[in-house]
This record gives structure tokens, C-alpha cells and sequence, in this order.
């Protein structure tokens, strides 16, 4: 019902998943951010008026993304206004699950999945003396993983302090399903209950997304992120097969996009499995080299 609606933008890029719409526009100017949204915002008013549709004023709100030394220079935050009612600027947002923050530093994600994740663990502590030890996995893999690994391509870039704060979980997690002291080493017991480290988890995850984006497998935006390097060299080396051209980063935001950093793991694969001939034998690869 609502898939006309970028058809009334004029500036702005809309990203829409059922009834949850974003609208984005990038600029260095304060001005013409001001003018651009306000500008769209009046079309969606009349586009919604005209079907009939009421907009929830409670939840929308506005963002601004940027660097601390970019947004520093910003004298004054945007006006928005729809239907002359002002629109809230917050520092962090919640979008499809995921809490997006100002400085795309992910901190706020990573404090609210913390919170569900210490609550789950807790629970499992409290109840591991009375269930087998393979329903407490089951119990583990189903009420607390799923936040490990939700995702975690998008986040997975996050700095070493909030990395550690959630091996830090996974290493509480595998001494209660163990039966370990507080303070036993982490790392035996994480191989011997089969756990991949959170860091070579989400390095799986992400190599996964890259061969589903080569192969054709993934939407196409993400396959248009990559070149194949042979594309852009006249010499057809080894070493260079099947391996995608790496941006050169100006910034620390491409350092941690999926653009920079997903072509720079998949050139870090063997060859025979960037070359694997299906998705499943990619996995199992995948699964070798970042360790069981």
C-alpha cells in the first residue's frame, strides 16, 4: 500500500520495511539539510493525506550521523516540522532491532544487548541444577546466542572495549554451562563445548554475507559494493584470483564498512574456499578456518 511513497521525495533517500520508513539525505550544510527534509517532509504530509493515512508523531524522530569533529561544527541542530509539529532530535535510534547512535560508534547497541544477554545467562544459572546439560545448550543457543549474532556484520566493526564486553558474556556463559569456577580460563572451556570465539563468529558471519553477495545469493546493492580485482589489473596472477579490490579508506567509518572490511576478509580466505561451489561447502569451510 505504501511502496508509491518515494515517488513524493524529491531530496531524500528512502529505506522502507513494511510500515517503518527512514528518509536520509547527506549534506555538510545545516541549511540544506533544513530546506531538503523540510521540503520532503511537507510532500509525505500531503501523500499521506492524500491515502488516507495518519502518521504516529510519537515515534518519529531525526538523527544527525557524523563524525564528533563533523557535527562539532554544526552551530545549531536542524529545524524538521510535519504538520507544524516539531520532530525530535535524538542521539541514538532503534531500526529494525538494531540501536543506530550519532557517531555510529554502536555503544548503545551493544549496552542494550548486554542487558538481555546478562538477564539470559542469569536464568540459565539459576535453573542449570535442575535441567540435562544438553536442554541448558539448547536453552543457551535459543535465549541467548540469537543477541550475540544479530546482526552482527552490521555492528561486528565495533571498538576492542565493547568486543571484550561481550566476549567477556560469552566467557561468563560457557563457566556456568560448565559448572566452572568465576574465575576459570575461558578459552578450554569454550573448546570444549564446540563455541567459536564471538570475534571469529561474526568473521564468519561476514565472509558468509560476502559469498552470498558474489554468488548471487544476497540483494543486489551488496553484490555492487565489490570488484573482482582481475577486473581492474592487466596481470593475472594466483594470488590475485577470485579476490576483490580494496577501497582506499579516507576514513575510519569505510575502515569499518562491510565495503573495506568484508573484501579485506575474503582476500584473507584460501583460495579453494573462495572458490567453493556452494554455499553449504562455504560454510563448512568457513567453519575449518575460523576454528570449530
Amino acid at each position: 500500500y505504501i511502496n508509491d511513497l518515494p515517488n513524493c521525495l524529491a531530496n531524500a533517500v528512502p529505506r522502507m520495511y513494511a510500515d517503518d520508513t527512514h528518509l536520509t539525505f547527506a549534506s555538510n550544510s545545516n541549511e540544506n539539510i533544513e530546506c531538503k527534509l523540510n521540503q520532503d517532509l511537507t510532500s509525505v504530509s500531503d501523500w499521506l493525506g492524500a491515502n488516507r493515512l495518519t502518521l504516529n508523531k510519537s515515534k518519529t524522530e531525526f538523527m544527525l550521523i557524523g563524525s564528533w569533529q563533523r557535527l562539532r561544527t554544526f552551530d545549531n541542530s536542524p529545524k524538521l516540522v510535519l504538520n507544524d509539529f516539531p520532530i525530535k532530535q535524538v542521539p541514538n535510534t532503534k531500526s529494525l532491532g538494531v540501536f543506530v547512535d550519532e557517531h555510529l560508534t554502536w555503544n548503545a547497541h551493544i549496552v542494550n544487548i548486554s542487558k538481555k544477554i546478562a538477564s539470559g545467562i542469569g536464568a540459565l544459572k539459576r535453573c542449570r541444577s535442575f535441567i540435562p546439560i544438553k536442554t541448558l545448550r539448547y536453552a543457551f543457543s535459543a535465549i541467548v546466542q540469537p543477541h550475540f549474532d544479530y546482526c552482527d556484520i552490521v555492528w561486528g566493526n565495533c571498538n576492542n572495549t565493547l568486543a571484550t564486553k561481550l566476549q567477556k558474556l560469552q566467557n561468563r556463559a560457557a563457566r556456568i554451562l560448565t559448572f566452572s569456577n568465576y574465575d576459570a580460563d575461558a578459552e578450554p572451556l569454550l573448546e570444549r563445548l564446540g563455541w567459536k570465539k564471538l570475534a571469529d563468529r561474526r568473521k564468519s558471519h561476514m565472509a558468509t554475507m560476502v559469498y552470498k553477495s558474489l554468488n548471487d545469493l544476497a540483494p543486489e546493492y551488496l553484490k555492487a559494493k565489490f570488484v573482482n580485482r582481475s577486473c581492474i589489473t592487466d596481470y593475472i596472477l594466483r594470488d590475485t584470483t577470485n579476490k576483490l579490490a580494496v577501497p582506499k579508506p579516507r576514513t575510519n567509518y569505510l575502515k569499518k564498512s562491510f565495503q573495506y572490511s568484508g573484501a579485506v576478509l575474503w582476500n584473507s580466505l584460501p583460495l579453494e574456499l573462495r572458490q567453493a561451489k556452494s554455499l553449504s561447502s562455504f560454510k563448512y569451510g568457513c567453519r575449518d578456518f575460523f576454528g570449530s
